[in-house]
């Protein structure tokens, strides 16, 4: 969720270059309605593992908005970053206000209409005189990954492999208190040539930027509420780099996202655009794509 936030280690980059990417597969397991028809609850004794993962989506979204704590942990030749957060999110839309720590650095981030906003610190050096937030258009980074690329842009839609979910992606793994509260925790090996949706050419750019192996850890009360997901990933950088140096361009990422307070207030609105910088391009560059305009 810090894909723009100033590096401090080389693997800064790579969470840069997978920011997107733990998004939409962070919201995919807690957002969104299908429209699938899912009478069965979790609370009832029949209820399989994958009843119950498909049941989360659509009960944690009619819960509209939650307060959300984030850890993202990314990895790569021996260095390791951790970026913590908090804040409020529209589990329907995406909308969402948070506060971000990296190390000694803090920022504010704000997620409205599909664009991202970060403020980061005033001393930071990073935005140009007079100007006080990044914005980064999420929906014209997701058409500049090609036809081929993951859907950034559209979280309320994501959950929709989950159609397709079989009981061999779901185990049960046991009973766990998260933040004081009773859950169940169940695993998802999530299916990237389902999630795909038959399209081959977004299963390769899939796999080529989260891996093959994406577990999902999901933690869901007798309501059938999320309270805790975790997502297991391997971030690879696709541009070119120079040299044999694999480690520079893959990282390990896991990202751990807690969630509370539903029905809270989000009230988010964009910063004045005269307070904004665009810099949808050079992420775009970044990630070794070139940003698509209108």
């Amino acid at each position: 969720m810090s894909g723009v936030m100033k590096p401090s280690l080389r693997t800064s980059r790579l969470a840069a270059l997978g920011a997107g990417g733990v998004v939409s597969v962070a919201l995919l397991t807690g957002c969104g309605d299908d429209g699938a028809d899912r009478s069965a609850s979790p609370q009832q004794p029949q209820s399989s593992p994958a009843q119950v993962v498909q049941a989360t989506n659509k009960k944690t979204a009619q819960a509209k908005t939650a307060r959300i704590k984030l850890a993202t942990t990314v990895a790569a030749g021996g260095d390791s970053e951790t970026i913590t957060g908090s804040g409020v999110l529209d589990l329907q839309d995406g909308t969402s206000r948070m506060r971000l720590g990296q190390g000694g650095q803090q920022l504010e981030q704000r997620i409205v209409n599909q664009v991202l906003y970060q403020k980061p610190p005033a001393a930071s050096g990073q935005l140009p005189e007079g100007k006080s937030w990044m914005k980064v258009d999420l929906q014209r980074l997701n058409r500049s990954q090609g036809a081929g690329g993951p859907a950034m842009s559209d979280p309320a839609n994501s959950f929709a492999y989950t159609k397709s979910l079989s009981e061999k992606d779901v185990r049960k793994v046991g009973e766990e208190t998260v933040n004081g509260v009773s859950t169940t925790h169940y695993r998802v090996d999530l299916d990237l040539s389902k999630l795909a949706r038959g399209d081959s050419a977004q299963e390769r750019q899939l796999r080529a930027q989260l891996g093959d192996d994406v577990p999902v850890d999901l933690w869901i009360d007798e309501d059938g509420l999320t309270r805790r997901q975790q997502i297991r990933m391997t971030v690879k950088d696709t541009a070119q780099t120079s040299g044999t140096d694999t480690s520079a361009r893959q990282a390990q990422a896991k990202v751990v996202m807690d969630f509370s307070g539903f029905g809270t207030e989000v009230d988010v609105a964009a910063p004045p655009s005269a307070d904004t910088v665009d810099v949808t391009d050079k992420v775009s560059r970044q990630s070794g794509t070139s940003s698509q305009t209108n």
